[in-house]
């Protein structure tokens, strides 16, 4: 779809008809009617299903909960209102960009380091004590996330996280993105390795609807007075809604070898996970309503231990979210995040991380890459369609029933998905390579050593799980977690080498890519979004016109100029049409 644009040219103003970057059917300030917005919204709450079933099955031994189904279905409900209310929150007055928060594996590690001490051994025998262990583990859990969150709240809303940007440059966005998607593959691959065949099925139809048939558009039928009645219009269903039927489709034919009892019975054997009664247990359990409220799980306590062990996960979260900023911003069309919506955006994480404590989610929130990766697949880059799916997400977390019924989508399925997924987050970390010289040594070596380094350290450090022993538990947590991310192993490694090995702005990508934060060379070519995306709403950018504003990090500009990151600017202006807006 193309669009007028009115360009400020030295002789006026003229007309010029543009592509929009990415070939995006929405830029992220463009807005597709509501309903359309809710199908696509419910088909990111499908996208983080995925990862955040895996939660609370992988927690469930620790917290001594592995056999009470309704634990499970309750704790998952609470993550499912939980990620809705930060990505509204995210969406609406953080970093402003469509990207989903959710639970994240970033923290699974420390807590399983702090349910690992010997006083949290689980009781042999007692429903009764076993109800009120798993209970006390998860305050546990829950006092040192809110704690450890003060502190990425502190780091996003002082700028200290914006003082990072000033030494990252494309050689090392590249790198931390791209092993995003590339350490995720073991997630994927285990998924999907429970039925190849049904996986494998779910990897064509994605790839049949998103890449072969995206531009066929079904006949649909609509009324509409201005042309006279009844007409047969066009509706691009398979290159919006490529997820969903890929899933629709397989889910069914899993219904289907399951009735006819095409999957074992057996429980201990993978394809078992195809079934589509392998969960069904969660749907009968779950009640119809149920809302999540702070202290549901009783009063959160704290200890020095694990507070300090969870400061781990929030400092990779930071530099995970950091490259999928980046990475949201490319695939939506919008103008890289400049420095007062990466603040923002890290400091509303560390509320969020605040409040899934509070909720006793057993777990933090970050950006779900997976849901990038989506937006690349589906082409809609529209802000509103996340705010859609928060809706969608917090709803499911309310209606018990219904977000149980989706805990049953079978395994290799979900495996599927994530294959595409993480394959297009990879992709978009390589991309960022096009503003550096690769033909140069030295950037070959840096980009070359940050990913294999990055993949090698956290898989050295899977084998050896004690290989670090410094004599104090906390600091052996927090340095064990920090080696075992790969995406924080590769962002230091690249982050050292590009500030430190000799090289020219043109060669290290530097000038090109300020200039791509000014979105000059990008207007030039493609037509994407103007730099106020990312103002505050709701009338909240008047507070950026008072002299206060210029040492406030997280506000989106001094004066009438706007902060890019590297310097400022003035925006580019753009006439569009009354369907368009962001909230």
């Amino acid at each position: 779809m193309v669009k007028e644009e009115l360009e400020l040219t030295g002789n006026g103003t003229s007309p010029k008809a543009k592509n929009k970057a990415l070939g995006l059917s929405y830029l992220i300030n463009e807005n597709p009617p509501w309903y359309i917005c809710l199908l696509l919204g419910f088909q990111h709450y499908l996208t983080m299903l995925g990862g955040t079933l895996a939660i609370p099955y992988v927690l469930s031994s620790k917290m001594c909960f592995a056999d009470n189904t309704l634990a499970i279905s309750e704790v998952l409900s609470t993550i499912f209102f939980a990620s809705g209310l930060v990505t509204l929150l995210q969406s609406t007055f953080g970093v402003r960009l469509p990207i989903v928060q959710g639970g994240t594996f970033a923290f699974i590690t420390p807590t399983i380091a702090i349910l690992s001490l010997p006083q949290w051994e689980c009781p042999t025998s007692g429903a009764e004590a076993l109800e009120e262990t798993w209970r006390k583990r998860m305050r546990e859990i829950q006092g040192a996330i809110m704690v450890s969150a003060l502190f990425q709240i502190m780091i996003g809303f002082t700028g200290l996280a914006g003082v990072l940007l000033r030494f990252i440059g494309p050689l090392t966005i590249a790198p931390t993105i791209t092993l995003v998607g590339v350490a995720l593959f073991g997630i994927a691959a285990d998924h999907a390795g429970n039925h190849w065949g049904i996986s494998m099925t779910t990897i064509v139809l994605i790839a049949l609807f998103s890449q072969y048939i995206s531009k066929y558009d079904v006949p649909v039928p609509g009324y509409c007075k201005a042309k006279g009645g009844w007409y047969v219009g066009r509706f691009a269903l398979f290159r919006l809604f490529p997820v969903i039927l890929a899933i629709a489709v397989s889910w069914i034919i899993c219904a289907i070898i399951t009735a006819a009892e095409g999957f074992p019975n057996d429980s201990k054997i993978p394809q078992y996970k195809a079934r589509t009664d392998a969960r069904i247990a969660v749907l009968k359990e779950a009640k119809w309503f149920r809302f999540p409220y702070p202290g549901q799980w009783g009063m959160p306590t704290v200890s020095a231990a694990g507070v300090f062990g969870m400061l781990a996960g929030v400092l990779a979260s930071i530099i995970e979210s950091v490259g999928d900023y980046y990475a949201c911003a490319r695939l939506s069309g919008a103008p890289p995040p400049p420095r007062h919506a990466i603040c923002r955006g890290i400091g509303m994480e560390g509320i969020g991380c605040l409040l899934t404590g509070a909720l006793g989610t057993g777990n933090g929130t970050t950006s779900y890459s997976e849901n990038i990766g989506a937006i690349g697949i589906t082409k809609v880059g529209s802000l509103r369609v996340i705010q859609y799916g928060a809706l969608v997400m917090m709803f499911v977390g309310v209606l018990g029933k219904f977000g149980a019924l989706f805990v049953s989508i079978p395994d290799p399925i979900v495996g599927g998905v994530f294959m595409v997924m993480f394959g297009m987050i990879a992709a978009v970390g390589i991309s960022n390579l096009q503003y550096a010289d690769m033909n140069s040594s030295r950037n070959l070596f840096i980009v070359g050593f940050s990913i294999v380094f990055g993949l090698a350290l956290p898989h050295y450090m899977t084998l050896h799980p004690k290989a670090i022993e410094t004599g104090v538990a906390e600091i052996d947590q927090i340095i064990t977690v920090l080696f075992s991310t790969s995406m924080a192993v590769g962002c230091i490694v690249a982050l050292i080498l590009d500030n430190t090995i000799p090289g020219t702005d043109e060669e290290r990508g530097i000038k090109a890519w300020r200039q791509h934060l000014s979105s000059e060379d990008c207007d030039e070519q493609f037509q994407t979004a103007p730099i106020e995306v990312y103002n505050l709403p709701c009338g909240l950018n008047v507070l950026s016109k008072y002299k206060v504003s210029k040492w406030l990090p997280f506000l989106p500009y001094k004066g009438d100029q706007y902060d890019t990151g590297s310097e400022y600017v003035t925006p580019s202006v753009q006439v569009t049409d009354g369907s368009k807006g962001v909230l």
